[in-house]
């Protein structure tokens, strides 16, 4: 593929993700709707270091994100027993609430395209799932390919 090809579809990506990207209607960034919707459906892995790998945010921006929770209360912290430099983290009544607005204003952008897009926009999250599978599994999807 043409690097001018691959110019084209970059910024094609970036067009459709500009367009999920919703309006602030809630008190919540959409990162800090990720980390409490982490938190609510895998609530064994509530420590930031595996929140950081299981949403491929970078160990700070979960740190800010965290603190900006903490600060809402929509978050709590529980020292480990086993390690006193750990903690766990579970999400409170307000951050359950605050994740349901924030995720009602989230996806209804994309409920919006699907309705408009059907299939093709099923297919798109479909790939984007195998993407972001390999991905997960540290795969690097360009390791055959040259890079400019």
């Amino acid at each position: 593929m043409e690097w001018t090809d691959m110019v084209h579809y970059q910024q094609q990506v970036q067009k459709v993700m500009r367009s999920l990207l919703p309006e602030r209607r809630s008190a919540l960034t959409a990162s800090e709707c990720e980390l409490l919707a982490h938190l609510y459906l895998q609530p064994g892995q509530n420590t930031p270091v595996l929140l950081s790998q299981g949403t491929g945010m970078k160990k700070e921006a979960v740190s800010r994100c965290l603190k900006t929770l903490y600060e809402k209360n929509c978050i709590r912290k529980q020292r480990s027993k086993t390690d006193e430099r750990s903690y766990q983290l579970f999400i409170t009544e307000t951050g359950l609430a605050e994740l349901k607005k924030g995720y009602e204003a989230i996806l209804q952008l994309f409920y919006d395209l699907w309705r408009s897009c059907g299939a093709d926009f099923e297919a798109f999250l479909q790939y984007a799932d195998k993407l972001a599978a390999q991905i997960e599994k540290g795969q690097e999807i360009t390791r055959d390919h040259e890079i400019l």
